[in-house]
């Protein structure tokens, strides 16, 4: 059986980059990609800024004869809450173009590649989209949300060509970057708001992951899975 090749943008980092060690450690051929190198020796790393539609494409340009089995968009950043009279119009410019246009980006330039390979993509969200976040601006919500509009919107499209597209909606996780950033009081408030009473580990979230962007996933798409220890229920 051939190797799957999976492609994780924003994969330097976080979520992202554990689930590339994840997936490396059960048998994929893994590229991760963002724009700065972890220096990971067993990863493959390519550069890419989503913010730039001419970084994205060279990145699927180098990538053409490599071949594609599936597209992961791990890229997100957030903003501090603050009342709606401090709206800062470049705040939400921000998050957009990186959340969700890079997205798009990417997505446009994959296509092909996924097409060719009747491909899987998987789509980071967050807890946001399903609620609210609390401790993120309203711009950090709104953009997961089209996220969402975006795999809804793609899945019936992409599904002529045998190419599955669904989103995980992450709780709040413990990468390295947040514990670095959240002070400890609120770790524990919000550990104390799961029903499994603790935060989501990177593993958590790449054990999905790997089942949507693997060939077992036959059936599934245009879908979220929920990944929050209970905060969401969906069931």
């Amino acid at each position: 059986m051939e190797t799957e090749h999976i492609l994780i943008v924003g994969g330097t980092s976080g979520i992202g980059l554990a689930t590339a060690r994840h997936l490396l450690h059960n048998g994929f051929d893994v590229t991760i990609s963002g724009r700065s190198n972890p220096n990971e020796k067993e990863l493959s790393y390519l550069p890419c800024d989503v913010r730039a539609e001419s970084s994205v494409r060279e990145l699927f340009n180098l990538l053409q004869g490599r071949g594609l089995s599936g597209l992961i968009y791990s890229t997100g950043i957030t903003s501090p809450p603050v009342q709606i009279t401090n709206f800062e119009k470049r705040v939400w410019e921000k998050l957009s173009e990186t959340n969700v246009s890079g997205a798009l980006l990417c997505l446009k330039y994959a296509y092909e590649l996924l097409k060719k390979s009747h491909g899987r993509i998987v789509i980071v969200n967050s807890l946001a989209s399903r609620n609210y976040s609390k401790y993120s601006g309203v711009e950090y919500t709104m953009t997961k949300s089209a996220l969402s509009g975006m795999v809804r919107h793609l899945a019936p499209q992409f599904a002529k060509d045998d190419v599955l597209i669904n989103s995980v909606f992450p709780g709040m996780t413990m990468t390295p970057m947040l514990i670095k950033n959240i002070p400890e009081e609120i770790l524990k408030e919000a550990k104390a708001s799961v029903p499994l009473n603790r935060l989501a580990e990177p593993k958590d979230i790449a054990r999905v992951i790997q089942f949507l962007i693997s060939k077992q996933n036959t059936f599934i798409t245009g879908s979220g899975v929920d990944v929050n220890g209970g905060q969401f229920l969906n069931g």
